[in-house]
């Protein structure tokens, strides 16, 4: 399995995501996920490149062909699966979408203030930079885990409403190359 497992500001992430050559697959949604575990209180200064690796032997051992395409956390976008083909993160979804997974379980944890704020403002600009790559309207790109109807997952989280999350979305200032 092939990882890129690098770490972008959302401006770089940005600028990554717009210089991106795409072949042959052209993704038409982005599929918002959570982790569960790690939990924000597992990881209090976020990812870092080990757990990049811990990750791909976590996705290996599953045998998947590959994983989600970014991680987010408070501050940083993880890229890990490459953007340029499908991922493996979501059953329904794979074959037309970007998987994201945002650290954090917020089944349990807050994502509406101090550090759950924080992630999902990274995740947000990390959609726009995605949107505006791939020209994609919002309302109908923007995906949660569990609307895929073969999963139980509650991704991204049962304390994460749909809409609030797309007026949190609309609200947020794109992030900017």
């Amino acid at each position: 399995m092939k990882i890129e497992g690098k770490p972008y500001s959302p401006s770089d992430f940005a600028s990554h995501a717009a210089g991106l050559v795409m072949g042959a697959w052209r993704p038409s949604q982005i599929v918002i996920h959570h982790c569960s575990a790690p939990s924000l209180a597992q990881r209090p200064k976020g990812f870092i490149p080990q757990h990049m690796l811990n990750l791909k032997e976590y996705y290996e051992g599953k045998k998947w062909s590959a994983g989600p395409h970014m991680f987010t956390d408070d501050s940083r976008i993880w890229t890990f699966s490459p953007m340029t083909a499908p991922g493996v993160h979501a059953v329904s979804f794979n074959r037309t979408s970007i998987g994201i997974e945002m650290l954090g379980d917020y089944d349990a944890e807050d994502p509406w203030s101090g550090r759950g704020l924080q992630v999902l403002t990274t995740t947000a600009k990390a959609v726009h930079a995605l949107l505006r790559k791939f020209q994609l309207d919002p309302a109908k790109a923007v995906r949660f885990h569990r609307e895929d109807s073969k999963t139980t997952k509650t991704c991204p989280g049962i304390k994460i409403d749909k809409a609030a999350f797309m007026a949190f979305l609309h609200n947020q200032t794109p992030a900017t190359p």
